[in-house]
Parts: C-alpha cells; structure tokens; sequence
C-alpha cells in the first residue's frame, strides 16, 4: 500500500481535476462540497473507506475517520452553511485569534522608557545578583538587563499604556511565550522565595554567631546541631542571594599572579661563569637596570656579546613591560640575522622578563638556547653587572631632560663604549676593534 506523499506524488493531476479536492500540496485539502457529502453519506449508513473511494480519493485508516469525525461535529453544530464561509484563523465568533499589530507612538516610547528608568533605579541594589540569575536579554550596545526582570516591565506596563503585549514583547526582545510562562509560575516563584528566606534565616543565624564559618561549615552545623539536611549547594547560593560570607579565607587577589607565573619557565646555568668566549655572536648575556633623572624612573635592557664585550642591542622605557626583553632580541635577530643566531646561548637570570612563556618562545622559535643564573646569585652574570656598574659611573644620562635627549645619551654612550673605551683584556682594543681583529685572524 502506498504512503500518503507517494499516494500524492503519482496521482497528483488526476487529484488536481478531482471536484472534491480544493488543493494538493504535501497533504490533501478537501473541498467543502466533499466535507459535507462525506457527513451526509455517513449518516445513511456508509463506512469511511467506502465514503473516499466512492470519490475517488485515498483512504487512511485513521486520519480519514478522524477527518468525518470532525467535520460531522462542525455539521451537527453550525449546520453545512458553515463549511462553505472562510473560517481559517478565526474563532467561532469569526474574529481573528491572532493579536492586532500596532506601532508604538512616541510618547507611549517615553513612557516605556521612563518606566525602566524607574524600575532599575528600585533595582539598582540587587542588579548585580540579577545579573548572575537567568537568561539576559540585550537591550541595547551597552546593557544587559535580565530576562525576568523585562517580563516584570511588561506586567507593570501592560494596564497602563494602549499598546498589545505582542508589541511590547517585540520592543523588550522576548517571547510572549516566556512571558505567559513568567505569569505562570509566579505563585511557584513566590513559594521559592518565602523558602528561600526561611532557610536563609536557619543560616544567617549560624553565621552571626560564627562569621569564619563557610558554606561548607555551615552546611555540616546544620545537620549535625539542627538535623536539617540541605544541600551545600542551596547554601552557597543563599549565601550569595543574600550577600554574606565567611570574614576568613577570603580570595587572595593576588592569586592568580602566583598562578600565572607557575607556567614562568626557569633554565639551568649552562654559562657555568665561563665568561671567556673565543667566538663572536656565541654566547650572549642579558639584564635590566633602571635609571632615575627628573623624579623618573626608566629601564634599560641591554644584550651584551661575552666574547668581545661589545653591546649588540639595547631599549630604554618608561615602562617595565615584557617589551623590553622581546625588542632587544628583534635587534639582534635585525643585525644578526635568523641563521647565524640558531643554536647561540643567552644567559640572564631568573627575571620574570626571561621567564615569560611569550619571551621563552620566541627563543625557541629562533633556536636560541637559554641558560639562568640561579636563584639570588647575581654573581653569575658578572659581566651584566660590571657593565651596569661602568655606565652609571661614566654615563652623564641624569642631564636628560626629556625621553628624546635620554636616547641621544644613551646612543652616544653606547657608540663610545663600543668603539673608544678601550680594554685591557681585549688586547688594548675597544669591543668593535677586538671583533674585527677576531673576525680577520
């Protein structure tokens, strides 16, 4: 036997042509005339099959009874006048189910507006609770307003302006079903809350006496002194509700530094304090100082070649960001070059600019090698501090009197440090002078 659809499918013209049907789509419409000689012949005795067939029409075992069923209801109580008028959408008065639309004027605009101004002033409080219970709706780029609280709008709105509830959901963004089920449930939500307030109570008067107890605690006094079994999780929510908590233990704010810096990665000492290098761009090291001139603090970060002691890259910044330890890199990766840094060693100690995930990373991704000072041993990056130690004697930066002069300073400085200061133990050459006489040998 053939389903229905295939039924349609194969015989939709011959259905088409079919005096009783009015129209054929994924179903069959039948006609009024069909509707009321289906009831007629089944008062005189014919079965349902016999009453399709006889027109030629498909026969389901139980939607076409159903269908006489109804239709001889609609025939018994309106008479067979009633299946010939246009009855679709409208109820037995023949007015439309449906709720009229209509725009809202402006000034009903204000007065919406004025009335959310007013209730989320009485909210205002407890705004930030509400917040955190439901589903939010977005009123606006900037305001979330929670969805319970727009339906309490609507209800307060709703006698006092001309406007359908349909529209005012429209204008709220929300559903006129949430809504109905908002209006619902509000002898269940007025029980929940006289509960929630009595087993509040039962808490609050634990917690006055001890204001260090928790959730946790307070929820084991309950049923150990009182015989009262609640959930820890209705006591945490109440205490919540109602905003108190236990005076101890609180959240250290500090925490999630702690934490942050875990994922912080140290390095042995592969350096060992074996400061004498034999070949240029081999072995690096790396620090931080800070300089102070005009009541202001600023920081420079400087990378230092151990084999000929010239400064290959350094920053100055008002700032101690992670930036200070990643721009001195990209200038040397700038002078250097990727290849010729791959497998290089950069010493430093355990600063939380050389320990940053972002800064190891970028060292692996480079191939270069890290190695730390350990911990509270400055000795180990003896050369950084002989450097520091050199420039605060020698460099006049504190008559800077501005970022801009301070970098000219500085540059001259380190241009001189590089190709005049002369070293004893490079031979009497300056860093520049001793690379080019490696590099020539």
């Amino acid at each position: 036997m053939l389903k229905l659809k295939e039924y349609i499918k194969e015989h939709k013209t011959e259905l088409e042509n079919n005096e009783y049907v009015k129209s054929v789509g994924k179903t069959i419409q039948y006609s009024p005339v069909f509707k009321v000689k289906a009831v007629e012949m089944k008062k005189q005795g014919f079965t349902a099959r016999e009453i399709f067939y006889s027109c030629d029409l498909p026969f389901k075992q139980f939607k076409s009874r159903e269908y006489i069923r109804i239709w001889e209801k609609q025939y018994d109580s309106l008479g067979k006048e009633s299946f010939f008028e246009e009855t679709r959408g409208r109820n037995v008065n023949g007015k439309s189910g449906r709720p009229e639309k209509k725009e809202i004027t402006a000034e009903e605009k204000v007065l919406i507006q004025e009335k959310m101004i007013e209730a989320l002033m009485k909210e205002n409080d407890a705004l930030k609770k509400q917040l955190s219970q439901g589903r939010k709706v977005k009123i606006n780029e900037n305001n979330y307003v929670p969805t319970h609280l727009i339906f309490q709008f609507i209800d307060e709105l709703k006698g006092k302006i001309n406007v359908p509830l349909r529209t005012l959901c429209e204008y709220f963004k929300v559903s006129r079903s949430g809504y109905y089920k908002w209006i619902k449930s509000t002898e269940n939500r007025e029980k929940r809350e006289h509960q929630d307030k009595l087993d509040f109570n039962l808490i609050k008067d634990i917690w006055d006496k001890q204001k260090e107890y928790g959730y946790l605690r307070i929820t084991m006094c309950l049923r150990n002194d009182f015989g009262i079994v609640m959930n820890p999780k209705k006591v945490y929510r109440l205490m919540k509700k109602f905003n108190i908590q236990s005076i101890v233990r609180k959240k250290n704010p500090y925490r999630h530094l702690y934490d942050a810096y875990k994922e912080h990665h140290t390095f042995e000492n592969l350096l060992d304090r074996k400061f004498d290098v034999n070949e240029p761009c081999t072995v690096f090291a790396t620090d931080i100082t800070y300089l102070i001139f005009n009541g202001q603090r600023y920081y420079l970060s400087v990378v230092k070649d151990l084999c000929t002691r010239e400064i290959v890259a350094w920053k100055i910044s008002q700032g101690l960001g992670l930036n200070l330890s990643i721009d001195v890199i990209d200038q040397l990766v700038e002078r250097y070059g990727k290849d010729k840094l791959k497998n290089t060693l950069i010493h430093s100690d355990q600063g939380m600019h050389y320990t940053n995930p972002v800064y190891v990373n970028k060292l692996k991704e480079l191939n270069i090698i890290q190695s730390m000072s350990r911990r509270g041993n400055c000795i180990d990056n003896a050369k950084m501090e002989t450097f520091f130690g050199h420039f605060k004697d020698e460099c006049e930066y504190y008559k800077a009197k501005d970022i801009k002069s301070l970098k000219i300073i500085l540059k001259n400085y380190m241009h001189y440090y590089n190709n005049a200061r002369y070293q004893w133990t490079l031979k009497k050459m300056a860093p520049a002078q001793y690379r080019s006489h490696l590099l020539a040998a």
